[in-house]
């Protein structure tokens, strides 16, 4: 494996909370800073029921969404946990969209991050097929994105410049629009994630969602390691977001913690018997 996956769900939290202006300038996105506590009721939803809890979903975590680009970062929780299982994702994410009420559109584009980091996270990415992987896989999503993406495809393998895909985009959906251009950021510069992430800000839109998804993408296959040290440092609340994903990690991997009241607590560490949920003393 090249990288821990504790690195990688560290990598896409921390990644998606840096914009990088230039390599001495980085500054917070804020996007993600007003989503932060979404992000944590998430994490610590999936955490105190060891599973995906609808309801819980529902009534609490959907309080906060007030739109569509809060309500895709909203949802990264959700893509780390289930990243081994992309039907069971897709299924999940479709699921919250309707309890969220969001449209086709927002629905798709998560699926189509959540299909890149799943392939990240499981060692099975490759940044020149993994669009043809997502087409085939990942039906019925939105024909604007699914147009998008083909596109993007083929003027990849012409070396085509960020410019002239920016320009040759048929949608203007407010969520299309960015959640292609990260995938493109990500995918053209698949090894540096500082790279990545500067040309998303420099795309013509200049969009939060499109800095906040490319350094998810980015940090989930490049992992906190690949993360620059300044633009790592730099993040807001970081003891906070490292303690996060090694707790997702540890509820996912089967380790469990005696509840506490206190969202993201230090719990005392059970472990599960194969095949067995049980206590150990």
């Amino acid at each position: 494996m090249k990288h821990l996956l504790l690195n990688r769900f560290q990598g896409a939290l921390i990644g998606g909370n840096i914009t990088y202006i230039s390599p001495y300038q980085i500054v917070p996105n804020q996007l993600v800073l007003n989503t932060t506590p979404i992000l944590i009721s998430g994490i610590d939803s999936l955490i105190r029921y060891d599973r995906f809890e609808p309801q819980d979903w529902a009534k609490n975590i959907a309080i906060d969404i007030i739109s569509p680009d809060r309500s895709m970062v909203a949802m990264l929780p959700l893509m780390l946990f289930f990243h081994d299982n992309r039907i069971k994702l897709r299924e999940i994410l479709i699921d919250v969209s309707h309890a969220w009420q969001l449209d086709w559109e927002t629905c798709s584009s998560a699926i189509a991050i959540g299909y890149i980091i799943s392939r990240s996270l499981t060692e099975s990415f490759n940044p020149q097929t993994i669009i043809s992987q997502l087409l085939d896989e990942m039906n019925n999503l939105h024909p604007l994105l699914f147009q998008s993406l083909s596109t993007i495809a083929q003027l990849s393998e012409q070396s085509s410049s960020l410019y002239q895909i920016t320009k040759r985009l048929t949608t203007t959906h407010p969520i299309m629009t960015p959640t292609i251009l990260a995938i493109y950021c990500a995918l053209s510069t698949p090894a540096d994630f500082g790279l990545a992430t500067r040309r998303a800000y420099h795309t013509k839109n200049r969009s939060p969602l499109t800095c906040a998804l490319t350094g998810i993408l980015s940090g989930a296959q490049n992992s906190i390691t690949g993360i620059p040290l300044n633009g790592d440092l730099a993040t807001q609340d970081r003891a906070q977001w490292l303690l996060g994903a090694e707790n997702l990690l540890n509820a996912w991997a089967g380790v469990y913690h005696e509840h506490s009241s206190q969202p993201m607590a230090i719990y005392p560490l059970s472990v599960a018997a194969p095949k067995v949920m049980q206590r150990r003393n």
